[in-house]
């Protein structure tokens, strides 16, 4: 027969575990975000770089297109770079806005799961831990996610799920599919 103490260790226990698992996801969240974070201000610096570098001899050129033809040709291969290198920016901008919206949704969960766990009458009480699960399932709209999700959920370490988002990603990535977000 459960004593009242045993059944309070287990409801602490599902309680601790709830929240290791949702914490565990929203660090790799914030992991990713800043990795992602990272690349697209890396992407940006360089692009915008080549860019100055493309209009300085586009208006070199241009000062001499008057004097030799191949001129032309170099202008306008110069400018196919610069169109090149800011299609690169717009897209690093996308991945930033990814990441911001990634954010909002860790600190809206993490909102979400500091309500939950301020009552103690909550701390066992599956319905608001699923709707808590279903919210920050809902938040996600790249595959590459749902896998991490998936995986903490099942247990994963922060870690593993990385790998595993990582490798989701780069199947993505070596589709040549465009994963609208």
């Amino acid at each position: 027969m459960p004593t009242k103490d045993n059944i309070v260790k287990d409801s602490l226990w599902c309680f601790r575990s709830e929240t290791a698992k949702l914490l565990g996801l929203s660090v790799t969240q914030i992991h990713t975000s800043l990795t992602d974070g990272d690349n697209s201000v890396g992407t940006l610096t360089e692009s915008f770089g080549q860019m100055a570098e493309f209009c300085s001899k586009v208006q070199a050129l241009s000062a001499e297109g008057q004097k030799d033809s191949d001129a032309q040709s170099q202008i306008n291969m110069l400018a196919n770079n610069m169109s090149a290198s800011i299609d690169n920016a717009i897209i690093a901008f996308q991945f930033y806005d990814r990441l911001s919206q990634r954010m909002e949704h860790v600190s809206s969960s993490l909102d979400k799961l500091s309500h939950l766990i301020k009552d103690d009458s909550n701390l066992n009480d599956p319905v608001g831990w699923e709707s808590l699960r279903d919210h920050i399932r809902s938040s996600y709209s790249l595959d590459a996610e749902h896998v991490m999700y998936e995986a903490i959920m099942s247990g994963a370490t922060a870690e593993e799920a990385l790998v595993l988002y990582r490798e989701k990603m780069h199947e993505s990535d070596a589709s040549d599919d465009i994963e609208l977000f």
